[in-house]
């Protein structure tokens, strides 16, 4: 594949994985420009940003072709379960990411679950219901602890691992309530399964998938895994369980069977996708796939990859994957996400941050933003519940924890919280 010059890249979503992705891509010689929509404070310094309404597909499509956009990456699984590779791909626009239909592995535990069986993939048993209110009569005749997960997209926070019945039908009731996610959705309940978690993420191309590394990452918002699912408190990267053969394994096992049936279904994958999985006393099952990189996994991977990032999704959009050699680090990542009081529920908006504007963003830790924007006088705001990304490297993983946590403590907002546990 030639060089491409001059490329013009919109990327698509406002947190600290789409931050981690524009800083990526602007490494390098070859970008020309690189737009972000909506973006955020910490963004806007590195990447213009688009005015434009990104759920609005039009106004995406007509912002592309009068940019004379090259590729399109949206950051969020919202994008890709509404269908924007479907949408732009009809107008000529490349998105590096996968169809509406092939997005069913992550917007659709039930397809995933199918495709697992069909596949031979192991995963934990499981039984389907129609709704949550079917599933707490069901749950009634089962034994705790169980895991509920919803069938339909909820920000991350659609799985419990219920110990008892009385956590289960609380949970189940705010979903009934219109709490959480659809009313509608279909519910999971699955089996417990014990061991150790890991994610894994590959490029793919449609026809070849390539190692991207893997993760550690830590769900429940307090510390010793408390306290309730969030979308991410932190995470490690490589996975203290990762080796050749286990990526071997993953890959053999789970990822190809899975694209090679998508295949034969006649919706082929491109993008990136990532497996959850689960390391037991009985070999690596499947939990859950994620079908775009993972917030914050996405900003520890990629802070050890030598391989440009854009050659990646050049070669993604391109379908030569297979000639692309993906070189990673051997140091040791540490990402450690800094919440506002209250995150994963209700959280305020609008206070000021300190310390962000005092500290190098260069070297060996990263501040990304998550949920960051500036008011009229420039001062930096929270916007969200997560509202910062400190990333740290090193050759181990003490030093890696010593210089995030080092920046952490020098970055304070009213109400601000971060788990202190990230890498034991």
């Amino acid at each position: 594949m030639g060089k491409i010059s001059n490329i013009n890249i919109l990327v698509l979503g406002g947190g600290g994985r789409e931050h981690s992705i524009c800083e990526s891509l602007k490494k390098s010689k070859n970008v020309q420009n690189i737009y972000c929509a909506p973006g955020n404070a910490g963004i806007k310094k590195i990447a213009k940003i688009a005015n434009i309404n990104s759920y609005e597909f039009k106004h995406v499509l007509k912002f592309c072709k009068k940019n004379k956009i090259n590729f399109v990456v949206p950051g969020s699984e919202d994008y890709l379960e509404k269908g924007i590779s479907d949408f732009l791909k009809l107008e000529g626009i490349e998105v590096i990411g996968p169809s509406k239909y092939a997005s069913l592995l992550e917007t659709s535990k039930y397809f995933t679950k199918k495709l697992c069986d069909l596949s031979g993939i192991k995963t934990a048993k499981w039984i389907i219901c129609d709704d949550a209110k079917n599933a707490k009569v069901i749950l009634k005749t089962k034994k705790f602890p169980i895991v509920i997960k919803m069938d339909s997209l909820a920000a991350g926070k659609g799985v419990l691992v219920a110990k008892k019945l009385n956590d289960a039908n609380k949970f189940l009731d705010n979903i009934i309530n219109g709490k959480l996610g659809s009313r509608k959705s279909k519910i999971i309940i699955e089996e417990c399964l014990y061991g150790e978690e890991g994610s894994f993420f590959f490029a793919v191309d449609g026809n070849d998938a390539k190692y991207l590394g893997s993760a550690k990452d830590y769900k429940r918002v307090g510390e010793r895994n408390k306290g309730l699912n969030t979308g991410g408190m932190g995470c490690i990267s490589p996975s203290p369980r990762e080796n050749k053969k286990v990526v071997s394994s993953v890959l053999k096992e789970i990822v190809k069977p899975t694209l090679e049936n998508m295949k034969k279904l006649g919706y082929s994958f491109t993008g990136f996708l990532y497996a959850g999985v689960m390391f037991t006393k009985k070999g690596i099952y499947l939990i859950e796939y994620n079908v775009r990189l993972g917030d914050p996994e996405c900003q520890a991977v990629l802070a050890r990859l030598k391989t440009n990032f854009l050659d990646i999704c050049l070669a993604i959009k391109a379908g030569t994957l297979k000639k692309l050699k993906i070189e990673k680090s051997k140091n040791i990542s540490v990402c450690v996400v800094l919440a506002s009081k209250g995150y994963p529920e209700k959280y305020a908006k609008g206070i000021e941050i300190f310390g962000v504007n005092k500290l190098n963003n260069e070297g060996d830790v990263k501040i990304y933003h998550a949920g960051t924007k500036k008011n009229n006088l420039g001062k930096l705001l929270t916007n969200g519940g997560r509202v910062l990304n400190v990333v740290g490297k090193a050759k181990n993983i003490k030093k890696a924890l010593d210089k995030t946590y080092d920046i952490c403590r020098k970055i304070h907002w009213k109400g601000y919280f971060y788990r202190k546990d990230i890498g034991s």
